[in-house]
């Protein structure tokens, strides 16, 4: 079962066995390290999109990595799951008050698989890759994504699930679709597993911040935006 600590704020990458390593970048970059069916990311969305518009006024770039919080899913779909989920999601909602619904907990049966919900994403940034706006439409489409599993009660692990956010994005359908099902795809998501693990991350939600090729500040877990500006000195 996925660990989650409702006093951090932090849910455990189970699916990185990523050590870390050096990283050679030629400006200051704050990574965000998270995954749109982690529930705390969803908690602390509105607070990245304020980070996500200061680090772009203050000429730091912003890149989103996905760390695959549970890939290929196989939890048992059972009270004890589903009363885990409800706990947490009541928590995050009393410290954040971002809206929950709790209607994929009446399902009879339900995979919590999050590859797929980070294979879009993943999608989302390959194909808007040339967009100038560090990263801002990413962590928008990443946000969506977020809205409809919590907030609507919505099934990410479905490919119908992204047609209406890919069309408000102006992403091609068809061009998304065969990236969904293409397995090279999924192996090149691996590739944000790895970095992740790289930058330290062990679990999400992660903010870590390189300065001349060497991490020159972090935060893991939940955190108001008052917090990264003291973690990123502005």
């Amino acid at each position: 079962m996925q660990t989650c600590d409702s006093q951090s704020g932090l849910c455990t990458i189970s699916s990185s066995d990523a050590k870390e390593g050096s990283l050679k970048l030629d400006r200051a970059e704050l990574f965000y390290v998270g995954d749109p069916m982690c529930s705390w990311c969803w908690g602390m969305s509105k607070e990245l999109k304020q980070i996500q518009e200061l680090c772009t006024k203050k000429s730091i770039k912003f890149s989103v990595v996905l760390g695959g919080l549970r890939i290929g899913g196989g939890d048992e779909w059972n009270e004890q799951f589903k009363s885990f989920l409800k706990n947490e999601w009541q928590n995050i909602h009393q410290r954040t008050n971002q809206k929950f619904v709790y209607t994929l907990l009446e399902l009879k049966e339900f995979n919590y698989d999050t590859e797929p919900a980070c294979l879009g994403v993943y999608i989302a940034k390959k194909i808007l890759q040339s967009k100038d706006d560090n990263s801002a439409t990413v962590l928008a489409f990443f946000s969506k994504i977020q809205e409809k599993f919590y907030a609507k009660g919505l099934n990410p692990t479905k490919l119908e699930f992204y047609h209406d956010i890919c069309k408000e994005f102006g992403i091609s359908i068809d061009e998304f679709e065969n990236y969904f099902h293409s397995k090279e795809m999924r192996e090149e998501l691996r590739g944000d597993f790895e970095l992740a693990g790289k930058l330290g991350a062990r679990g999400m939600p992660s903010l870590i911040y390189v300065k001349e090729s060497s991490i020159a500040g972090s935060s893991s877990g939940y955190a108001t935006y008052e917090d990264i500006l003291k973690m990123l000195g502005v």
